[in-house]
């Protein structure tokens, strides 16, 4: 019985360092780059389209110094960038962007 422990306790050292092994040589997979300028270009361009129409509608830009509107704008779209647009981005578009 004390055999059968002593095998079991080693097969579980042997396990959990050959775990360890492969994790660490796992490297995360990098996005395509062409691909990442591409969602991120075609997800920025629109809401910073449409934050400066609602804005337009909100408030008279002309009143507002430029710096302001600017970084209302950029306020807007990296909010909306975080989520909901990106986690849905990755959803639908994740597998295409990591395929070579």
């Amino acid at each position: 019985m004390k055999e059968i422990k002593i095998m079991k306790q080693s097969n579980n050292k042997s396990n959990s360092k050959t775990l360890r092994k492969l994790v660490a040589e796992a490297k995360p997979q990098k996005p395509i780059y062409w691909k990442q300028v591409l969602i991120t270009t075609f997800t920025v361009y629109p809401l910073l389209m449409l934050i400066q129409w609602l804005l337009s509608l909100l408030s008279p830009m002309q009143s507002v110094p430029k710096e302001l509107a600017v970084l209302t704008a950029v306020f807007g779209v990296a909010s909306l960038m975080v989520f909901p647009v990106m986690p849905l981005t990755m959803k639908l578009l994740g597998s295409w962007l990591y395929k070579k």
